[in-house]
């Protein structure tokens, strides 16, 4: 993954913290779903949402955001 693809995804978001915050949450629910298929345990996490070589949960992340798989709405956005 190069500086370009992170660009590319940032294009649709509102900052490259904001990108990096929701990327490192999906990561983090990723490799816990890898963790499991691994050891063969049920998990209530949605799979990885593109076809990829990859085992590295924040390169699928990013690669699901890229595609736009994945978006992630602000706090503030979300009615109460």
């Amino acid at each position: 993954m190069d500086m370009d693809d992170i660009d590319i995804v940032t294009d649709n978001t509102e900052s490259k913290y904001s990108l990096i915050i929701a990327a490192a949450k999906r990561a983090r629910e990723l490799g816990n779903y890898l963790t499991a298929k691994k050891n063969m345990e049920r998990i209530n996490v949605i799979k990885p949402l593109v076809d990829i070589n990859s085992h590295d949960p924040l390169e699928i992340a990013i690669k699901e955001f890229k595609e736009g798989k994945i978006n992630y709405v602000k706090s503030s956005d979300v009615e109460k």
